[in-house]
């Protein structure tokens, strides 16, 4: 009798301290897991890579719309855009720009977003092709338009997803619900991206492209170079 009891004193010992051991590793992953959050948040670069190896775009039509993640639930947006649902693409097109987007054509396909927080660029190219950097900024000499960020993300969708009503209802539900990351997860659900701009209070990035090519680089366009000064914001691309 004393020896079984003796066993089951053992037996709850070793499980006690197992029980601690998994509960310590437990806590020391999320602490890790915090650590990592708050090393990206106090790097940008490591931020962006983070993004640059999720983000894709699926561009079926063969044009991408570029605009500030807002105008997706602006009813002043939407509306008119839902009473422009039977006209030409021309038509709406004007709107996007009206609203601070542009709308660039590109081949049908899948692309890449490379965020760049320390050269304060973005490139959106083919996910097959292997990018060369070098004198990549000084090649997109073509300007095809400029983006008004407001809300520090930038939105990045085939334009037939605007064609998407029942789309563009959910997500204003989800975004005057207070649910940004529901709105970007619904984007890329939908095989489109979300990248953040530069500076905290807003961007105007010109979007240029590189002749003859699939490539698409979005810069702040105040200098030829494509370049600000100061320090990059450690604005993270986990959300």
């Amino acid at each position: 009798m004393r020896d079984q009891e003796n066993g089951r004193r053992r037996g709850r010992g070793r499980s006690g301290a197992s029980g601690r051991g998994r509960g310590d590793r437990r806590r020391n992953s999320g602490h890790n897991n915090r650590r990592r959050r708050r090393d990206h948040k106090q790097d940008p670069r490591a931020a962006a890579v983070s993004g640059n190896k999720r983000e894709r775009i699926a561009i079926e039509s063969g044009f991408l719309v570029l605009i500030d993640q807002f105008m997706l639930a602006n009813p002043q947006f939407t509306d008119k855009l839902l009473g422009i649902m039977d006209a030409g693409a021309e038509a709406k097109d004007r709107l996007i720009k009206d609203y601070g987007g542009t709308v660039v054509e590109l081949e049908p396909g899948t692309y890449r977003i490379e965020r760049d927080p320390y050269a304060y660029t973005i490139v959106i190219h083919r996910s097959n092709a292997t990018l060369d950097s070098n004198g990549l900024i000084q090649r997109a000499t073509e300007s095809v338009g400029h983006v008004l960020v407001d809300t520090r993300c930038l939105a990045m969708i085939d334009r037939e997803l605007l064609d998407d009503s029942v789309l563009l209802e959910k997500y204003r539900q989800l975004w005057f619900n207070g649910q940004e990351k529901a709105c970007r997860d619904l984007i890329r659900d939908n095989g489109g991206a979300v990248r953040y701009g530069f500076r905290r209070y807003g961007d105007e990035l010109g979007v240029y492209a590189v002749p003859r090519e699939d490539i698409i680089c979005l810069w702040p366009d105040i200098n030829e170079v494509g370049r600000i000064d100061g320090e990059p914001e450690a604005i993270s691309d986990e959300g």
